[in-house]
């Protein structure tokens, strides 16, 4: 369900309010571009009621995932005029981003009442049931979707994911096999469907199959910063030994969030298991629990590492911080008592 509703969120901030960093508004006497908090501000307190400016501003704040602030502005809007289905989609899409269930279905069965054909409200149904796991419905409201328009991406996705979903949890190879059906649809019908290459990475990852790169690396031309394209990437290569474009990716993943933990311990351990080069695998480690004072796994895996370069001292102080960290940590109990 977490991935599911990530997935929900992003796609607001991504979709729903488009790719560009400035919009076109017309003041009533002059177009302008815009991208301005104080702009935005201003011109909604000179003119509350500019039904045009407080959609704008509202996918203004979309755009800087400042999505309270978005469906206040959609609240205001709302309040003034519930007429306007487009808006009453956007509002609902915030509130299902947010998992506000009940409240979001309510707004697309309130544009479904007024306009039957209105897809998008469908769609959001669909995902409304399969966050609730309720597959059937959400299957039914998806197709129902598609029927109207037959050329979205968004409802195979999630077809893709539901099916996906019943197959980590049945075992049932059809519904793996329609999974990357859907996700290959998805992408037929938007290329630049990000998630869905993704999906069909990691499905392809799953089964070895080399083409995964590819749909990666589709998803990282889309969004060259994705910290999940180029994390799959380079677990991808980690595992099959390449470790030359393993340590590639990790190393951009450093440069896109430095703060992140992971890349660092994922150097480490390919330096203490495939490399043996083990000051390096102390440095990415130790580099890992500075940015994760959590991190018990790279505290047990320190000790390792000094344990094979013959420090038992220091091996038996990182085990030891290792179990202070996770108590539960067997591994590291066993590796400590082995020591003493």
């Amino acid at each position: 369900m977490k991935k599911l509703a990530y997935l929900l969120h992003l796609s607001i901030l991504l979709v729903s309010c488009g790719s560009g960093n400035s919009v076109a508004v017309d003041s009533g006497q002059v177009t302008v571009i815009v991208d301005s908090a104080i702009w935005f501000e201003n011109a909604v307190k000179a003119d509350p009621t500019n039904f045009t400016l407080l959609l704008e501003k509202s996918r203004f704040h979309l755009r800087r995932s400042e999505v309270d602030a978005a469906q206040t502005d959609l609240e205001k809007y709302l309040s003034l005029d519930s007429s306007n289905l487009d808006v009453q989609k956007l509002y609902a899409d915030i509130l299902l981003s947010k998992l506000v269930l009940d409240k979001s279905k309510y707004h697309y069965e309130y544009i479904i009442e007024r306009d039957s054909t209105y897809a998008p409200a469908y769609l959001g149904i669909g995902k409304i049931y399969a966050i609730l796991e309720n597959n059937a419905a959400a299957i039914a409201y998806l197709n129902k979707s598609l029927t109207i328009d037959p050329y979205q991406s968004e409802p195979y996705f999630m077809k893709g994911m539901i099916y996906r979903s019943d197959f980590l949890e049945t075992g049932r190879t059809s519904s793996w096999d329609l999974a990357l059906s859907s996700f290959q649809t998805a992408i037929e019908q938007d290329p630049d469907n990000y998630s869905a290459y993704v999906q069909l990475g990691v499905m392809h990852d799953q089964q070895g199959d080399s083409t995964a790169i590819q749909y990666y690396n589709s998803a990282i031309d889309i969004y060259p910063n994705s910290i999940e394209a180029w994390y799959n990437k380079g677990m991808y290569y980690q595992v099959r030994g390449n470790i030359d474009e393993a340590f590639l990716c990790y190393r951009q993943l450093n440069e896109i969030d430095s703060s992140w933990a992971d890349p660092y311990y994922n150097q480490g351990y390919i330096h203490l298991i495939m490399t043996e080069n083990l000051d390096s695998a102390i440095f990415y480690f130790s580099k890992a629990t500075e940015l994760d004072p959590g991190y018990f796994q790279a505290y047990n895996n320190i000790g390792l590492a000094y344990e094979k370069k013959g420090d038992l001292s220091n091996a038996r102080s990182y085990y030891g911080k290792a179990v202070e960290v996770n108590p539960d940590f067997q591994l590291a109990k066993d590796n400590l008592n082995r020591l003493r």
